[in-house]
This record gives C-alpha cells, sequence and structure tokens, in this order.
C-alpha cells in the first residue's frame, strides 16, 4: 500500500478499515489485518491508526459515528452471520450481494465509498440494469436478492441429491456388471460334464453371485437391469447436473 503526502489519511483509513473489518470475524482479526495493510496501532481510551509516513495518529471517531470502536465490534459481530458470495456466482449475483450487504448494515457511507470507487461505467451499467428489472425499490430489491438466494440454495441442494444418486447408480452398475459375469459362471455348470467339480472350481464365482445379489436387494435392486439401462441412467443424472450447475452460474 503506497501513501503520498497530502493526501486524506482519513479517506485511506475508512478504506483500509472497511477492508479489514469485511474480512474479519473478530476485533483481534480486523487490528491484525490493519497492521499487515500497514498500519501502526494504538489502543488507549480511543482506538487510533497511523499509515507508513503519516506523522500522527488519526483516531477511530473522528471518521464518523459508523467508525466507533462501538460500530467496528458490531460490524465484526454481524459478519459471522454475513452471506457469502459463492465463487460461481456472477457478475450480477456478486453485486446484489455486495449492495445489499451495506444497505442491511445501514453502512451508507461505506457504500458511497464503494460506489465511488466504481468507475462510471460500473455503475451506469448496474444502474441500468436495477431499473430495467424494477429493483430500485429498496423492498423489490431485497425480494429479489431473497429469490435469487433461494433458488442457487434449491439448485445446490438438488445437485447435491443427484451427486448421491450417481454415487449409488455406479455402485449398481459395478454390482450387476459382476454379477452377470458371475451368473454366466453358474449357468455354465448345467453343461459341464461333471458338475461337483465344477462348482468346486468355481466356488468363489458362486459365493460372490450370492453376495452381490443380497448387496443389490438391499440396493433396492430386484431385476437385474440391462448394461444399456444402466448407462442411460447414469448420462441422464450426469445431463441434469451439469444443466443445473449451469443455470446456477448464470444467476
Amino acid at each position: 500500500m503506497k501513501y503520498h503526502r497530502g493526501t486524506s489519511w482519513k479517506a485511506k483509513l475508512r478504506v483500509a478499515v472497511d477492508k479489514a473489518i469485511w474480512s474479519s470475524v473478530n476485533y483481534n482479526e480486523f487490528l491484525q489485518k490493519m497492521q499487515l495493510a500497514g498500519y501502526e496501532v494504538r489502543q488507549g481510551k480511543h482506538l487510533s491508526f497511523r499509515a507508513p509516513e503519516q506523522k500522527n495518529f488519526t483516531y477511530m471517531k473522528l471518521l464518523g459515528s459508523y467508525y466507533t470502536e462501538e460500530n467496528v465490534r458490531t460490524r465484526l459481530e454481524k459478519n459471522r452471520y454475513k452471506t457469502k458470495a459463492p465463487k460461481h456466482l456472477s457478475q450480477e449475483a456478486r453485486l446484489y450481494i455486495n449492495i445489499s450487504t451495506y444497505v442491511t448494515t445501514g453502512n451508507w457511507e461505506g457504500f458511497e465509498r464503494w460506489a465511488k470507487l466504481n468507475n462510471l461505467k460500473e455503475a451506469a451499467r448496474t444502474f441500468n440494469y436495477l431499473s430495467e428489472n424494477n429493483l430500485l425499490n429498496y423492498e423489490d430489491f431485497q425480494q429479489h436478492i431473497s429469490d435469487m438466494e433461494n433458488s442457487v440454495k434449491a439448485a445446490e441442494q438438488r445437485i447435491e441429491e443427484i451427486s448421491a444418486e450417481l454415487g449409488t447408480q455406479r455402485l449398481i452398475q459395478k454390482h450387476c456388471d459382476s454379477y452377470r459375469l458371475c451368473r454366466k459362471v453358474i449357468e455354465d455348470c448345467k453343461s459341464a460334464k461333471n458338475p461337483k467339480a465344477y462348482r468346486i472350481k468355481h466356488q468363489t464365482e458362486y459365493q460372490l453371485h450370492d453376495s452381490l445379489k443380497k448387496e443389490l436387494q438391499d440396493l433396492g435392486v430386484t431385476k437385474i437391469p440391462s448394461s444399456k439401462k444402466t448407462g442411460n441412467g447414469l448420462k441422464t443424472l450426469n445431463l441434469n447436473r451439469l444443466l443445473l450447475s449451469g443455470r446456477n452460474k448464470n444467476c
């Protein structure tokens, strides 16, 4: 982080504080993040920071009511429950979550600074999108956020269910393939010249056949499906999972 004489130390400190609070969940972690950002910390009656090359410490209380030590602790406490933006969300979805975090915590000063840090083109694009989707009203905006989050959660839950089903179906497919091989060995016994000797020779296949039959029954399989049927079932599940994942990325 570079500093230049003549610039606003308070403005830079607000940005650093907001960034440190955003990425912390407790007061000690917040102070550590500020030190990592290059600030010297002084704790006394009033919390203050000093940037490299800055002559005097800046008291947090001078940054505005939103930056008092009490409000900093309150914001950190809210971080324990704040919404995290999943990595797969689109740029629009991340934008919604960033804005809603400022709005729901009442950080209007932080929101104004955040908006100024975004270039005019981004600000115009954001305004146009919100306007076109009738989201300039706070209640409508909040409802849109809620609907989007519910949609993402529902899709993620369904993806988990499909993944679990895929695991089960792959196991069934594997057991069915092995069962067919064992079944063929047993059926060949009918044409063996010495069935007793044949069964002794293939005792392992007989035991595996019975074991696989029981495991398949435990999995709910009473009739062995064809290889084509199990293969098509797996393809359908994989396709559904891919479609849900793609839809989630575009939320």
